[in-house]
């Protein structure tokens, strides 16, 4: 039974990558592409890159103040192969890969699973955050700014309903990692690492789309929504697209900027990532780490 499921995964994955690629080439065609591909500069892509890698060593920071390594290269090693197996294998599967890489430093699953909960908490929290803050920053400024200033309450609401949870190994680290200041600068780190991940986005966009700020950031994070779905197309192609351009053409926006921009920041983040996890793979034959 669970390999008709996974087969059945694997085709509707296939099903969805291809059918937006033929939409693509019907809707959009690779000549327009092309022309707006052209008009990138490359001042932004590589400002852009500097700000994804920006983003990286943020989430390196958060594993560093929740897991017993703190060798800053090992942890940076383990966020960009964990996002490149995550953004690249299907339904998530990359995720086996922070047990698997922690495993080999001697800490148990049982450990690190806390960790990683904890962490994707502060995620998930983050990303709604940053949602709701772009959708008001195209409405209001002012209220934007309010909300996002009020917003870290709630993630002591969740620290306070975590005090229900009976489990032994979360209560232990609740009590040496969980405690004011840290739980403020886990959130912080949160924000701040879809901010500058999502100016990135922003700056690989090609100026003749006239795609704003606050639309992008908002796209950024819809497109960010989908990573929760239970099935992708391969390498999120199609889904991602979906979330991105969807949120675009719901708000008024034509159809050929909508789509094109949820292409140049796919292809972005598909190339940063690999590109991020060459040079780590390099450095670790360079390090021996």
């Amino acid at each position: 039974m669970n390999k008709v499921v996974k087969i059945f995964e694997f085709l509707v994955s296939v099903l969805i990558t291809f059918g937006f690629i033929y939409l693509f080439y019907k809707v959009i065609g690779f000549e327009k592409f092309v022309k707006f591909f052209s008009s990138i500069s490359l001042f932004n892509i590589l400002f852009a890159f500097f700000l994804y890698f920006t983003s990286y060593i943020l989430r390196t920071i958060r594993w560093r103040i929740t897991l017993p390594v703190k060798n800053f290269f090992k942890l940076f090693k383990l966020t960009v192969y964990n996002t490149v197996f995550n953004i690249f294998l299907p339904f998530r599967t990359g995720e086996f890969s922070f047990f698997y890489i922690l495993k080999k430093e001697g800490i148990e699953i049982s450990k690190s699973a806390v960790s990683f909960f904890t962490v994707r908490i502060f995620d998930a929290y983050a990303l709604l955050v940053l949602f709701i803050f772009s959708f008001l920053l195209i409405k209001s400024f002012i209220l934007a700014i309010l909300f996002l200033f009020f917003s870290p309450i709630g993630i002591f609401f969740i620290a306070f309903a975590s005090n229900f949870i009976k489990y032994e190994k979360f209560k232990s680290f609740k009590e040496d990692v969980l405690h004011k200041k840290n739980i403020f600068s886990l959130y912080v780190l949160s924000i701040l690492t879809l901010f500058f991940k999502f100016t990135a986005f922003y700056l690989v966009l090609p100026q003749g789309l006239n795609l704003s700020y606050s639309l992008a950031l908002f796209a950024s994070s819809a497109g960010d929504l989908t990573t929760i779905l239970p099935i992708h197309g391969i390498a999120g192609i199609g889904t991602y697209e979906g979330g991105f351009a969807g949120i675009l053409l719901l708000l008024g926006i034509n159809k050929d900027t909508a789509i094109l921009s949820s292409i140049f920041v796919h292809i972005f983040i598909l190339s940063a990532s690999a590109v991020l996890a060459l040079i780590t793979k390099l450095l670790s034959y360079i390090l021996k780490a």
